[in-house]
């Protein structure tokens, strides 16, 4: 997410578009942590606000639901207690009626009567080599050949299981010919993609929202981390081809701005590590990132509005572009100057290292409140930050739920389930929902798949995920958000960092510092986070790392196919 010099000469770094910090470098070019992400992560219930019906919309695809569950041969994929595919996975698709009969043939570009074309787009690390180096600093290997591997497990397994009414997906693997800021190049592996005719891409160069454009304007759908973290206002127009996994950048700012409204408007700034604003009411200022295009800015002006309506006036506000290691001076002594107490930062997991040791440096210690973020929210990154200020902030974990150690990690566990050995990559934990999102869809789209009624199958599907170690996953309207929900991610915990915690961090790396997740890790939707202190910094309450999985929040157990 480093700035690149484009045709115009100027700077561009569409870096975050909420999800995109590093989700880019994340995905792109699979700066992965093994965490617990969006879709890969644990847990069994499902907190549904919706019941499936018999019909998906327009799809024709019969779901199963308690009325049907006996009059219908669900297949040996269903495992009818639960309702969903009988794989160890809490985000496993819903079962649906087996398919027989003819499945329409070329029902849309990309689709024949016996494939599905699908493009993974691999980005090479060594054009950017600067967020490269700041990911592997982090202890992150972004070797592509371990990453493709891990891709192919993952959809060989889901081929396996789904339905996919008579197709196989077709995989192509596209290496990119630029760095994911690089417009040009941008547009011409687009325009190289779109000429093999493919139904979807997932990944891309998606720190310039020139690819996303690119590629939907071939009518493309663009899955994962192909689009990042693009706005509402840019996701709207271009539907139905953009599905992104996380909340969209929008919905990050309502959480935000709830947390703040709810936790800590009109109090004293307790939090602080300086001792002195104890006994001062909160001045709050907000770093936040943008691109030097502004494309960021519908998602901030909601914050700001929400953090106004709500009687939070910020005292100063200061934007930046993603340059690792810049020199972050200026903006804590703007910081500093207007008398800030506590600082909430929405953004990229890289630009807190550089700020923390600014504020540092110049022997100032506010409260850190950690708004909408990407990956900020992983250990794996903190502890790269400024421990003596890190150690005074609170805030939310967006994609990334209460933790098990590794080798309890659902996305870990289920590709062991499937083929015997470990995930090659260590980024698994980022790359798994992009499948997720590619085969829920074809499976509830139906047998004429065309990007229309996969946006039908998405928005029928049940919620899925609802418990501290799977966040809630839906889209549509099912009562979480303001309209139609274009976003993944419906909910988000709450966290603080304890400096002197040991353990495993998402990557399994063992050394000091971890987030505690509060009341256990619970997760909260938009209008519902407490108006008390859930138990910031109370140890008691909070959890660190589930040495295992609770049976509450477990996926059901299957045989594995690989011991067969």
């Amino acid at each position: 997410m480093t700035s690149a010099n484009d045709t115009n000469g100027r700077k561009r770094s569409s870096a975050m578009r909420r999800y995109g910090p590093l989700i880019a470098v994340v995905v792109v070019i699979a700066i992965v942590i093994a965490a617990v992400a969006i879709a890969s992560g644990g847990g069994g219930g499902s907190s549904n606000k919706s019941s499936s019906s018999s019909s998906s919309g327009n799809t024709g695809v019969v779901m199963l639901n308690s009325s049907n569950r006996d009059s219908i041969n669900w297949g040996p994929n269903c495992d009818t207690k639960t309702g969903k595919i009988a794989i160890p996975y809490n985000y496993a698709a819903p079962c649906v009626k087996p398919f027989t009969g003819s499945n329409g043939g070329a029902t849309s570009d990309g689709v024949t009567a016996n494939s599905i074309k699908v493009v993974v787009y691999v980005a090479d690390p060594a054009k950017n080599p600067l967020q490269a180096a700041s990911v592997e600093n982090a202890g992150v290997n972004l070797n592509p050949a371990n990453i493709q591997a891990t891709y192919k497990g993952y959809i060989d397994l889901f081929q396996k299981y789904y339905e996919t009414y008579g197709r196989k997906v077709d995989v192509v693997y596209y290496k990119g010919t630029g760095g994911p800021t690089d417009e040009v190049q941008a547009r011409a592996d687009a325009q190289a993609i779109a000429d093999m005719h493919p139904f979807a891409v997932l990944n891309g160069a998606n720190q310039t929202q020139v690819w996303t454009d690119a590629v939907t304007a071939h009518h493309i759908l663009c899955l994962g981390n192909c689009p990042g973290p693009v706005t509402q206002a840019f996701t709207i127009p271009r539907e139905p081809y953009i599905w992104s996994y996380g909340p969209l950048p929008e919905q990050g700012s309502l959480l935000t701005a709830d947390l703040i409204h709810k936790e800590f408007e009109g109090k004293d700034a307790t939090f602080a590590g300086d001792t002195a604003m104890h006994h001062k009411k909160r001045v709050f200022g907000i770093v936040h990132y943008d691109t030097p295009d502004g494309e960021q800015q519908p998602a901030f002006q909601v914050l700001k509005n929400e953090l106004k309506k709500d009687g939070v006036n910020d005292a100063v506000d200061i934007s930046f572009n993603l340059q690792p290691g810049k020199d972050r001076s200026a903006e804590v002594s703007k910081l500093k100057q207007a008398g800030v107490t506590t600082v909430i930062y929405t953004g990229d997991p890289l630009t807190p290292t550089d700020l923390t040791k600014a504020a540092t440096a110049q022997n100032y210690f506010p409260e850190w409140i950690l708004g909408s973020n990407v990956l900020a929210d992983t250990a794996v990154f903190a502890r790269q930050f400024d421990q003596k200020q890190w150690a005074h902030m609170v805030g939310i974990a967006l994609l990334n739920p209460a933790r098990t150690e590794q080798n309890a990690n659902p996305g870990y566990l289920l590709y062991k389930w499937f083929t015997g050995k470990p995930p090659p990559s260590s980024t698994y934990g980022v790359l798994l929902p992009d499948p997720t999102t590619l085969f829920n869809g074809i499976q509830l789209a139906g047998p004429h798949l065309t990007p229309e009624t996969f946006k039908d199958g998405m928005f029928n599907s049940p919620v899925l995920g609802g418990t501290p170690l799977s966040p809630r996953v839906s889209r549509g309207d099912h009562g979480f958000w303001p309209g139609t929900d274009y976003g993944g991610s419906d909910d988000a915990g709450l966290i603080w960092w304890n400096p002197t915690a040991t353990g495993q961090d998402e990557i399994g790396q063992v050394a000091k510092g971890l987030y505690e997740y509060v009341q256990g890790g619970k997760r909260y939707t938009y209008g519902n986070f407490p108006t008390s202190d859930p138990g910031f910094f109370d140890p008691k309450t909070s959890v660190t790392i589930y040495k295992s999985v609770p049976p509450s929040m477990a996926p059901p157990s299957y045989p594995s196919p690989a011991k067969q």
